[in-house]
């Protein structure tokens, strides 16, 4: 769930930014006045304006995640008061496209939220050094609303596509996917499973508090030689020939 959080900060931080700024000045003078309130987003490289603007460089945490887009729709904004904006992240490792709202309450609207990242950006949070993750990891994020830090009504996918893992052992493991959504205290919540690949898999994941805790039971499918030579760089192996991953872990961590 790393770039997840990150691009939920970058959203947030983006709408906050076209609120405080004149809507008339180009971008890269509002954001010589107010980029030191982007906190921990960094912007390089800005053209256009602040209703429709680039940025060839986003980074979050010194991660540079490529190129932003930006379209301020000037109707709600004029009208009630709402910053109602388009949102295009690419070039990079990871690419992003979302609609989002400030809503007159503070609170932030998500809807219609598609992503994208190699497989290798999740490794800090699955923590096996032996295996290198290989393939990509699509996400869909329906709808939620940030108000502050509490994330609420979030609900989406995550796909990951022609999952495999080279290293100490090279295996297939098909297609995987999981569902996620949070609770009213804020926690999201998801099960992951495969699609009838090589690798079996069921799990429950959790996010919430600054922490993440990942809880699966892998198998390989028929008896798959290639994914139970990678079962055994993976979790604790079970009498059954399974293996079980725990994972408990910190959110900062992985930035």
């Amino acid at each position: 769930m790393r770039i997840l959080r990150g691009l939920l900060i970058l959203i947030v931080v983006v709408i906050v930014a076209a609120a405080v700024v004149a809507a008339t000045l180009p971008a890269s003078t509002a954001y010589k006045y107010f980029g030191d309130k982007l906190g921990m987003l960094k912007l390089s490289g800005l053209s256009g304006t602040i209703w429709d603007g680039r940025a060839s460089s986003a980074q979050v945490f010194g991660q540079e995640l490529g190129a932003l887009k930006w379209q301020l729709r000037a109707k709600p904004l004029l009208t009630s008061g709402i910053v109602d904006t388009h949102l295009n992240l690419d070039g990079g490792a990871v690419a992003a496209d979302t609609d989002a709202q400030r809503l007159q309450t503070g609170e932030i609207s998500i809807s219609n939220g598609t992503f994208r990242f190699p497989a290798s950006l999740a490794a800090p949070a699955l923590d096996i050094p032996q295996l290198n993750l290989l393939g990509d990891i699509e996400g869909k994020l329906d709808h939620a609303q940030l108000n502050g830090v509490l994330l609420t009504n979030a609900s989406g996918t995550l796909h990951w596509k022609n999952a495999a893992v080279s290293g100490a052992a090279q295996a297939s493991l098909g297609d995987l996917e999981a569902n996620f959504s949070s609770d009213a205290a804020g926690v999201i919540h998801g099960t992951a499973h495969d699609l009838g690949g090589p690798l079996q898999l069921n799990g429950t994941f959790n996010v919430g508090g600054g922490n993440f805790d990942v809880d699966a039971h892998l198998a390989a499918r028929d008896g798959n030689p290639q994914v139970a030579e990678a079962l055994r760089f993976i979790g604790q192996p079970e009498a059954d020939g399974t293996s079980h991953l725990i994972i408990r872990g910190q959110l900062f961590k992985l930035f």
